[in-house]
């Protein structure tokens, strides 16, 4: 008995210990599972803080906004203005254009303009932080919106560059005589001086603040805010007039017909006869009755296309934006899918009036219109002092991917190779004025390399070339006696150029 007894036992042991055996064994697949899981969500995430956290380092500059003003309350001019300039304050914490030198500049700049904050109206402080902000020497941060007729006063004439000197190329039905009348100089300063005497009110390189200075000239207030003007209301003008005659002549402003502007208002734009939206009536212009060449006949249309002869195609870009009713990258691509079925050899690109928009909107266009060009084809681009940001980007892929076939003519473009763009614009809470801050760094040059990952802007890696210099081939700027003759320099140069090597028609 008591030996079967241990038998049993023995039996009953093996069987439980076989058990035991097989529930580990399960225990142990699924803990195993578990480790498995567990690692990889630890590697994923790791990999994830270690793509995102550099990632977020990266774009965090790029994308960070300006603070937005404290709801407050003014009950002077002095305390509305101190409220505008601790809003202003905040801008070196965005605008990555700074350098550490122009940083310090711009915050002493701002405390000298909190000593006289009680002394000065919307013009003073438009112009005293214009001043500041300028320091940056960035063409894209600005104060904008500084233009007579555009929240400050203008006396009733319009005036252009040309390159025998400034004139006046629009006025007012009771100032018509003045029309064609060279610009010699203002308020007892000749035009030169006062030219570099607004030079520090717009940042960036000296030909684009020379475009902007026809908007400071026509009005008084703005110039006497830059102690260029004795009075806030008028301004006195010496003139050269049609009849070749020299004349001192006062013009009383009338206040600005429209209120604060949160975009740049391009003085080239009243180059064109063409009626501007919300323009007022009783005004003559000097091309009036004139036949339009065709760079000034389509002011407000941001793209449009001719085919000169057979062979050439031109194309006018005056903003790299969508218009109605097509948007501009597809107009482009189907303008260069109708021109693949043409005998084209030849092209113009027209970006005189062009101060940019979009960059990505005319990539492809970039990339696409040499193509459709053979070896022997010539590609013209035509380039002025407006031509700006994201037009830049379009000379530089034309010429890039053009190659020696590309020529550029006309004038500096309005900007720098090298910029700082993207980035927003805040306003100043009381005056309303805009300001317009920098994020993302551009090199139309030489491309963005990996050493500027921090400061490129990120899409550059995809769009950018390196283009160098986009200085013309052949410099021009119209004489005003072509420009009243209604004549294209610029065009009839590509003419001759055509024609010279038998490569036209």
């Amino acid at each position: 008995m008591a030996a079967m007894g241990d038998g049993s036992s023995r039996n009953e042991k093996d069987e439980c210990m076989s058990k035991g055996n097989t529930v580990p064994a399960n225990d142990r697949r699924k803990r195993r599972f578990r480790r498995w899981l567990k690692f990889s969500a630890i590697t994923v995430a790791l990999l994830l803080i270690l793509t995102l956290v550099p990632l977020a380092f990266i774009l965090y500059p790029t994308l960070k906004s300006y603070p937005k003003p404290p709801v407050q309350t003014a009950a002077s001019q002095r305390e509305g203005n101190m409220q505008d300039l601790a809003h202003l304050r905040h801008l070196p914490d965005v605008e990555r254009s700074f350098t550490p030198e122009t940083k310090a500049a711009f915050t002493q700049a701002l405390s000298a303009i909190e000593q006289r904050a009680g002394d000065l109206d919307r013009a003073g402080l438009a112009m005293a932080t214009a001043k500041a902000v300028a320091l940056a020497d960035n063409g894209h941060t600005n104060v904008v919106g500084l233009a007579g007729d555009r929240s400050f006063n203008a006396v009733p004439i319009r005036l252009g560059w040309f390159a025998d000197g400034l004139f006046v190329v629009a006025a007012a039905e009771d100032q018509s005589h003045l029309l064609g009348g060279q610009v010699l100089g203002a308020n007892g300063k000749a035009t030169d001086a006062l030219v570099e005497a607004l030079r520090p009110y717009v940042g960036g390189p000296a030909n684009l603040a020379k475009e902007f200075a026809p908007n400071f000239l026509i009005s008084p207030e703005l110039l006497h805010a830059a102690g260029l003007a004795e009075t806030a209301g008028s301004s006195t003008y010496d003139l050269r007039l049609a009849d070749g005659s020299i004349a001192p002549v006062e013009l009383v402003a009338k206040p600005g017909s429209q209120g604060p502007q949160n975009t740049n208002f391009w003085p080239a734009r009243d180059l064109s006869p063409v009626a501007q939206a919300n323009a007022t009536s009783g005004w003559r212009h000097v091309l009036d009755g004139v036949a339009l060449p065709a760079y000034l006949s389509r002011p407000d249309s941001n793209y449009w296309h001719v085919y000169p002869l057979a062979d050439l195609l031109y194309v006018q870009i005056n903003r790299v934006r969508d218009q109605a009713p097509l948007d501009l990258s597809q107009y482009l691509s189907d303008m260069l899918d109708e021109a693949a079925k043409k005998p084209i050899r030849n092209a113009i690109v027209d970006l005189r009036f062009n101060n940019g928009g979009n960059y990505t909107l005319s990539a492809d266009f970039g990339r696409r219109l040499p193509t459709l060009l053979p070896p022997t084809g010539r590609l013209f681009i035509l380039t002025s002092g407006n031509t700006f940001s994201a037009a830049i980007s379009t000379a530089a892929w034309l010429k890039y991917f053009g190659g020696a076939r590309v020529t550029i003519i006309g004038e500096t473009v309005g900007d720098r190779m090298q910029f700082w763009g993207e980035g927003g614009q805040t306003v100043l809470p009381n005056s309303k004025l805009a300001v317009r801050y920098t994020t993302g760094f551009h090199d139309w040059e030489n491309g963005c390399s990996l050493s500027q990952l921090t400061s490129c802007f990120l899409l550059n890696y995809i769009y950018d070339v390196p283009a160098g210099s986009l200085k013309p081939s052949v410099a021009v700027k119209p004489t005003f006696a072509d420009y009243v003759a209604g004549q294209d320099r610029a065009l009839s140069i590509v003419m001759e150029l055509l024609a010279a090597d038998g490569n036209a028609g």
